[in-house]
């Protein structure tokens, strides 16, 4: 058989006045096998937050470059044959190389994080870019 369990109530408006106490609620209490059912084991872990989305070569850090380093590493720039900004595995060979000429933190951040999506080789040393 339930039990009865009573919880006060918040007490109406104007009730403070002396003499007048908060009304009581009753209501069934759950069974006793139902409730420990009911009891919450521990915490479930949060949700992984959704990754961030990556930094495209194309459309945030090409255009940093190009503001930055046009003519020269650039089509038709004279050291665009040997260091072409226009390949994105020129950047992740060169990394942090680049900031020689690119000075703006929010953009540095942003290359940072393209970087950080392509780790540097096991060596160390620069990969020469595929040009294919």
């Amino acid at each position: 058989m339930p039990s009865v369990v009573a919880h006060a109530a918040a007490p109406a408006a104007g009730s403070e006045r002396l003499g007048q106490l908060p009304s009581v609620v009753a209501h069934a209490a759950a069974p006793e096998t139902t409730r420990a059912a009911q009891v919450p084991g521990p915490a479930a872990p949060p949700a992984p937050a959704s990754a961030p989305a990556g930094v495209d070569f194309s459309t945030q850090v090409r255009p940093i470059l190009e503001a930055r380093c046009r003519p020269c590493h650039f089509t038709g720039g004279q050291m665009y044959d040997r260091l072409p900004f226009d390949s994105a595995a020129t950047i992740v060979a060169l990394r942090e190389k680049l900031f020689t000429r690119v000075k703006d933190e929010h953009d540095r951040r942003t290359i940072r994080e393209f970087l950080a999506q392509h780790p540097a080789n096991v060596t160390g040393a620069p990969r020469r870019p595929d040009r294919s």
